[in-house]
């Protein structure tokens, strides 16, 4: 298990939503996140990312409705996801001490 820094997550996130629209990746994230299609394509886009951290981190979010329904910019949904990333990838830090005391 290894977490990405936040330009590693940026970067797949933005390849990610490129692949899903029209969007040039690096210009990408200034548009509106809740302009991008609906609330399913934008589900797409988040579990995309997650299989891509999954693959070269071992790590995942939740896709929840909080980050399909955020108003603003994609910039906005990139920090948010990466901020709910880091509050998984802590858990299970800590989670895996626990278990190497108990053992």
């Amino acid at each position: 298990m290894k977490r990405p820094d936040f330009d590693s997550f940026r970067t797949i996130f933005l390849e990610c939503l490129g692949q899903s629209t029209n969007l040039e990746p690096l210009n990408s994230a200034a548009a509106r996140w809740d302009g991008l299609g609906d609330l399913e394509m934008r589900g797409q886009i988040l579990e995309s990312v997650n299989a891509k951290l999954q693959d070269s981190c071992g790590l995942s979010f939740e896709v929840n409705h909080r980050l399909l329904k955020v108003e603003g910019p994609v910039e906005s949904v990139i920090i948010q996801a990466y901020h709910e990333l880091n509050t998984i990838y802590l858990v299970e830090k800590i989670n895996n001490k626990i278990r190497g005391r108990l053992n």
